[in-house]
């Protein structure tokens, strides 16, 4: 036997030795309470495709030829880490892995992502309701500023409104049936919330479609858009959440569906932040002072 067959032969006798204790570890489930997950090459793959994507948006912005691709293609990678990521989470739960305490680990864990994106959007609101309460002079020294034409509270605005007011409690009749055991029903409510949220981000492209200002319209456009656009951006997160439960519902048991509960958790945090954004940057913020 040459030197390249006992290598050869090395590999095959270690990868046999990491399935035979992975197939022991699962079949024998948990020892304890604790989350020790294997080890997973996702966090720094993530990692990974976020420097790509914030480099190659420094390059777009440098109008640099490479930078669009590098965007494109770092945003696929880190979707594709997300993938196999969520999808080695399922695998954990269905091993037995995620009991009860750990459960609580993860459910605390995204209640400190939410307080956290709560606080992301604090910062957004307080700085149009600054710029609102003492306008400066590069603006004329008025508010609304001069030539700029606030998008009416009470067309879509107030459409968009009554959809997310609708997706609380289809959202909530979700999480009923499953607690119930209907998985039927929860899939119909998980269709009829992710609908709802499409129509509400179609009636912002439309909203945006049609205003009279821009990203660099003074102070207003710029915290509009980004207020505004942030919020979208979770919807649509949200909307892909959904996504997920929809496609995972008919594996989810009485005592095993976190997700969708921290999914209904994450939806409420987006319909409490619209009402902040409707009530102080579309009905106060487009008054004038």
């Amino acid at each position: 036997m040459n030197f390249a067959s006992k290598i050869e032969t090395g590999i095959v006798r270690i990868k046999r030795s990491m399935v035979s204790q992975m197939s022991s570890s699962q079949s024998k489930g948990p020892s304890h309470s604790f989350h020790r997950v294997d080890a997973s090459p996702w966090p720094a793959f993530t990692s990974l495709a976020a420097f790509g994507t914030a480099l190659g948006l420094v390059l777009f912005w440098h109008q640099k030829p490479a930078g669009f691709a590098i965007r494109v293609l770092s945003r696929m990678f880190r979707i594709l880490c997300a993938t196999f990521w969520w999808r080695d989470v399922f695998r954990e739960s269905e091993i037995g892995y995620h009991n009860p305490q750990v459960q609580r680990g993860l459910e605390l864990g995204v209640y400190w992502f939410i307080l956290s994106e709560a606080m992301f959007f604090f910062g957004l609101i307080w700085a149009f309701c600054n710029a609102r309460r003492m306008p400066t002079l590069a603006i004329g020294g008025v508010w609304p500023p001069t030539q700029i034409q606030p998008v009416t509270w009470y067309e879509l605005p107030l459409v968009n409104s009554a959809l997310l007011l609708a997706s609380f409690f289809t959202a909530n009749a979700a999480k009923s049936a499953l607690d119930n055991g209907n998985r039927k029903s929860c899939a119909n409510q998980l269709i009829v919330t992710i609908l709802l949220g499409l129509l509400f981000l179609l009636c912002q492209y439309f909203e945006y479609g049609h205003a009279t200002f821009n990203f660099s319209s003074t102070v207003f456009g710029c915290n509009f858009y980004l207020t505004t656009g942030f919020h979208g951006f979770h919807v649509l997160l949200g909307v892909f959440y959904r996504m997920v439960c929809l496609f995972r519902v008919n594996d989810r048991t009485l005592q095993n569906h976190l997700s969708l509960k921290l999914a209904v958790r994450y939806w409420h945090f987006v319909d409490v932040v619209w009402i902040g954004i409707f009530s102080l940057v579309y009905l106060w913020g487009g008054q004038p002072l």
